[in-house]
């Protein structure tokens, strides 16, 4: 388990867009690391919809199969910003992990941690239950306060 030392408050306002338009290869990539994901952080499809915002399970298998055959897929800038949250938690994740122990970032994705607000919750279980941006937000931003 690991934990915040300082505890102070952290900002969950969303930072501000760059202005790139995102296309569809963005999309179909970003799709693509979250479906090599998903097993690893030990989510089920419907689980997935949930952290991508209410998205149907039969949504997301036929984008996984479309993605799977090396179609292109649009998702909505609310999908995009979501898997995006959620590759910087991953990579929040890893960066505090020893070096060569990679694996760690997909535990402690499951473990109960010590953040603030998770109430000693995992990640995973605080993200599903809340299922709102904001607590992605959060999430990702208590993350990289840890990392300083």
């Amino acid at each position: 388990m690991f934990g915040l030392r300082d505890h102070h408050p952290i900002d969950t306002t969303p930072p501000e867009r760059s202005g790139g338009a995102l296309t569809s290869a963005h999309s179909t990539a970003g799709l693509r690391w979250l479906f090599e994901h998903r097993e690893p952080w030990g989510l089920t499809m419907d689980q997935l919809g949930v952290l991508l915002g209410g998205i149907r399970r039969r949504t997301l298998t036929d984008w996984q199969k479309r993605v799977s055959l090396g179609d292109e897929v649009d998702v909505s800038r609310d999908v995009m910003d979501r898997i995006s949250l959620l590759l910087g938690i991953h990579k929040a994740l890893t960066l505090l992990t020893p070096a060569g122990q990679e694996q760690l970032a997909f535990e402690w994705f499951q473990k109960p941690v010590e953040l603030m607000g998770l109430r000693g919750e995992s990640i995973r279980h605080y993200l599903l239950e809340q299922g709102s941006m904001d607590s992605l937000y959060y999430v990702r931003r208590n993350l990289d306060a840890m990392r300083g």
